[in-house]
């Protein structure tokens, strides 16, 4: 009779280990994929602000490619030639008559004598 219940305590004995190591193992699992979540979640936090950031991007180019297309119709324009030939060319209509201000057309040489210069 001593023999049966030693194998039963022995028995007994190797399940209580095998539950414990178990145990651990599930521990050491359920651990691992805290950890690996958390980093999951750090990494989407990440990619979302990065998302954000090109979409912010993606629209200010968009609001550029569209000021760009406005000032394209404009430079080909009458008016926008226009202006730059006046402003930069200084060219001139032919029957056009230009007024330029008195300080423009008062000559060099009639300052008054003693004035600093």
């Amino acid at each position: 009779m001593s023999k049966g219940r030693l194998v039963q305590v022995g028995s007994v004995r190797k399940r209580l280990i095998f539950i414990g190591l178990m145990l651990i193992m599930v521990s050491v699992i359920g651990v691992t994929m805290i950890y690996l979540r958390k980093q999951a979640e750090e990494k989407l936090a990440e990619r979302k602000a990065t998302k954000a950031r090109i979409e912010r991007l993606i629209a200010e180019e968009e609001e550029r490619t569209v000021s760009i297309s406005d000032y394209r119709a404009y430079v080909q324009t009458k008016s926008y030639i226009e202006e730059i030939a006046r402003e930069v060319l200084g060219l001139v209509y032919k029957d056009e008559i230009i007024f330029k201000p008195v300080t423009e057309l008062a000559p060099k040489g009639d300052e008054p004598i003693g004035a600093p210069k």
